[in-house]
């Protein structure tokens, strides 16, 4: 098992008795030991979160059909960008006039005597109005980005839960995929987060 989003301060793994025939891998709060205020919650055997898993799968998988159309719904939400895609043409625009504005407040500037202290202010007035309808577009292209990112992950998720009828043993690969985040609390109780914002409590 390997890349295990537990959640809050990070789990990692340790090896215990590596060179004996007790050798195991167990997962725990990689803060447990640090500071004044050390983690509570127990190190995991990472055979018991493999079996969590599987048993958190199934539990997904009886119920597959409401799931899947939770996730095709939050998955045609994340991929509307019409809202994001008209302010992005409408800041573009925005660029295209105040590009053109700089060039003939340059020009005038050139060709005529002006009051330079207002000339100033009227080019960096443009120059303002140019750097924050820039930003602002780089911002919502990341956000369509990230949208469409999850969009991806929730559908391979759905690919997932489609193709499977039972998981009999752990599965890396489908952990992987499948795993957003695991939150972990001191009294060993498990809440495995899947793609889709399915949560299942282990």
């Amino acid at each position: 098992m390997d890349g295990s989003p537990l959640r809050g301060s990070f789990f990692g793994s340790k090896v215990w008795n590596s060179t004996s025939k007790y050798h195991r891998v167990i997962w725990q709060c990689n803060n447990k030991f640090k500071g004044d205020h050390k983690c509570a919650r127990p190190h995991l055997d990472e055979e018991t979160i493999k079996a969590r898993f599987v048993v958190a799968f199934n539990a997904v998988l009886d119920s597959k059909d409401n799931i899947l159309e939770d996730c095709r719904l939050m998955q045609s939400a994340l991929t509307n960008y019409t809202g994001v895609d008209e302010e992005i043409q409408s800041l573009l625009e925005e660029i295209d006039v105040v590009t053109e504005l700089t060039k003939r407040c340059i020009a005038e500037n050139s060709q005529t005597a002006q009051n330079q202290a207002e000339y100033k202010v009227r080019y960096n007035g443009f120059v303002a109005r140019y750097e924050k309808a820039k930003t602002r577009v780089a911002e919502l292209r990341s956000i369509k980005n990230v949208r469409q990112a999850q969009a991806d992950a929730i559908g391979t998720f759905m690919f997932k839960v489609q193709e499977l009828d039972t998981l009999s043993e752990f599965d890396e690969k489908l952990w992987l995929t499948v795993i957003d985040t695991v939150t972990v609390y001191a009294d060993g109780r498990m809440t495995l987060k899947f793609q889709g914002e399915t949560e299942i409590n282990a």
